[in-house]
């Protein structure tokens, strides 16, 4: 089978509005002959006001040889470094990610009715395909040391990485320098990355380099937790665009005092009316990234803003499944660290339902030694599902050691960070598809006290329609708040309506609005022809300084929704919330399909960590 490296391996950090730096993952050089592509980006930001504190973690996606592995980080100075859990991800993902939803209410026209149920569903997740090759050790040549024009300032090694902090020992001299010194230990930095690691070394950067250590798989990449002073927070996307690929996902969470806005990205709203609502909202990306590119390609839309959901509702044996964002409980590890047996250590995991991840399988493994040749996730996943037994329940375990194992692994640095957003005033869902060539400035944001909040949950509304006055519905009227109400044929079901294809609504522009989002103010709406300009005046934007600072006239709208179609008329038999069926089952299947998908890849990807 052709081997295909794929991988997501990037930096968000914060930093002065004088130092925008992102990092990149690369591959050592001649290793291989398949470009590592980059294919998402997940990345948290919280701010603390009281300990002037920025902590970021940064999910690093990779699939190939695990020696191969290498990522480098500029920063102004030197964080402190520690790892994550793609779990907590998964969970704002579930909790913040853009849903459609499409309600079915009265029938029109009909003689006869009967009720239909509401369809749910949400926007796609993505996950990486992993790969079981074992790490080789690194060029080790020099690692460590200091080298010509290179000092080395910290060696450590967190979770399953090897890390540096590396410093070039002149501002005017050092650049060439310090990119020698990372290709000679294995760091791959490619000839394409050398002008911008240039700018870090004269600015006097720290430069974060990590490895797996030897003997990891890529089953063990975690999350990069970094803490800082405080400072501005930066997306990457210069460094990725030497490995990215078009239409890259771009997601950034952001928890602070205020809805995080992009100050040298405009903003977009996507259009509902090029939405394909009857068939679940599965066109949704492909009309973000439109949407994005009528903005010149570089544009965030925000999914989410508001306080952290207290819980998230998702799918189970068809049923819907409501259950906390994050279970602190979950995380406490107090009762486990008194068991004095397998199976008490077992047991309290099991009423605890402490969530099974990549990380935790590993600690468990250690302790109770069952999986065996099966993959340890889905082993002990199950056997937490199942109420399931553990082998020679008897035997004395140190629940103490097993306790403070994984609050070193996965309960303490997930529970403090979900404090931290759980307590923030407002978490915004930030998301963006890019792709390399439109990758020309690294992303910074602030907060508005102003702008209102947003909901994830995106509302239309249907109507069945019997257009000959019978019991035979062959139409469907769709809804879109504050745009209008219009009629669709639907002689085969309403399944097979495409409605955002339609003649009406085909031209129509992906981005209902275009603007300028800042700290004061309502959004600036930016007009067509003045795209570019917005683009390129606001490049050089950053915190507490209006972004926009050339004199424009404001957009109008940018499309008119055609006329509104007229009631075909209400029949004795119609009611509220009931609509005639052709044959057909009620409408959840098309957007509940979709919402089983997203659960269905986020825990595919909780497996393959």
């Amino acid at each position: 089978m052709r081997r295909f490296l794929l991988a997501a391996c990037f930096a968000a950090l914060l930093l002065p509005s004088a130092a925008f730096a992102c990092g990149g993952c690369f591959v050592p050089a001649g290793l291989t002959s398949t470009p590592v592509l980059q294919n998402a980006e997940r990345i948290l930001f919280s701010h603390d006001t009281v300990t002037k504190k920025s902590y970021v973690w940064v999910e690093i996606r990779y699939a190939g040889p695990p020696g191969d592995f290498s990522w480098v980080l500029p920063l102004p100075k030197a964080p402190d470094v520690s790892v994550g859990d793609s779990w907590l991800f998964d969970r704002l993902d579930l909790a913040t990610a853009a849903q459609f939803k499409l309600d079915f209410d009265t029938s029109e026209n009909c003689s006869y009715a009967s009720t239909q149920s509401s369809g749910f569903g949400c926007g796609s997740s993505t996950a990486t395909a992993g790969s079981e090759d074992l790490a080789t050790s690194p060029n080790q040549a020099g690692f460590g040391v200091d080298g010509d024009g290179v000092k080395v300032l910290k060696h450590a090694q967190v979770g399953k990485y090897d890390y540096v902090l590396v410093q070039a020992t002149s501002k005017t001299e050092g650049a060439a320098k310090m990119v020698k010194w990372l290709q000679d230990n294995n760091y791959g930095i490619p000839d394409a990355a050398k002008p911008i690691l240039d700018s870090h070394v004269a600015r006097g950067d720290v430069f974060v380099a990590l490895h797996l250590v030897a003997g990891a798989s890529i089953k063990e990449i975690r999350p990069i937790a970094l803490t800082m002073d405080d400072s501005e927070a930066c997306v990457p996307l210069r460094l990725t665009s030497i490995a990215a690929v078009d239409d890259m996902d771009v997601v950034v969470t952001l928890a602070g005092e205020g809805r995080a806005i992009p100050k040298n990205h405009m903003h977009v709203v996507v259009n509902p009316a090029r939405i394909d609502w009857f068939g679940g909202a599965a066109n949704y990306q492909q009309v973000l990234a439109a949407a994005i590119d009528e903005a010149a390609g570089r544009a965030f839309a925000t999914e989410y803003a508001g306080k952290l959901p207290t819980s998230v509702t998702t799918i189970a044996n068809m049923n819907q499944v409501t259950t906390p964002t994050f279970d602190l409980t979950a995380l406490n590890t107090e009762t486990l660290a008194k068991a004095k047996t397998r199976d008490a250590a077992w047991r309290q995991i099991v009423i605890q339902k402490l969530p099974i991840t990549q990380a935790v399988a590993d600690v468990l493994e250690t302790y109770f030694q069952m999986a065996g040749n099966a993959d340890v996730v889905t082993f002990y996943q199950q056997l937490q599902a199942e109420n399931g037994l553990i082998e020679s329940p008897l035997g004395a375990l140190d629940g103490a050691a097993m306790a403070a194992d994984l609050e070193t692994a996965f309960c303490k640095p997930v529970r403090e960070m979900a404090q931290r957003l759980g307590s923030a005033a407002k978490v915004t869902r930030l998301v963006m598809r890019i792709s390399p060539s439109e990758m020309q400035k690294d992303p910074v944001f602030a907060y508005s006290a102003t702008l209102p909040d947003v909901s994830n949950v995106n509302n239309a509304v249907a109507h069945g329609i019997c257009r000959k006055g019978d019991y035979t519905q062959d139409a469907e009227r769709l809804t879109l708040p504050g745009l209008g109400s219009w009629v669709f044929e639907s002689p085969d079901g309403f399944a097979k309506i495409k409605s955002a294809a339609d003649t009406r609504f085909a031209t129509a522009p992906a981005a209902l609005h275009v603007e300028v989002l800042d700290e004061t103010g309502a959004p600036f709406p930016v007009k067509v022809e003045d795209v570019g300009k917005v683009d390129a005046a606001i490049a050089g934007a950053h915190a507490g300084v209006p972004s926009l600072d050339i004199k424009l006239d404001p957009a109008g709208d940018r499309w008119t929704p055609p006329p509104t179609d007229a009631l075909f008329g209400t029949s004795a038999g119609s009611s509220a919330k009931t609509g005639c069926q052709q044959g057909r089952s009620p409408a959840v299947p098309g957007a509940l399909l979709l919402l089983v998908g997203g659960v269905i890849l986020a825990v595919r990807r909780r497996r393959a960590e």
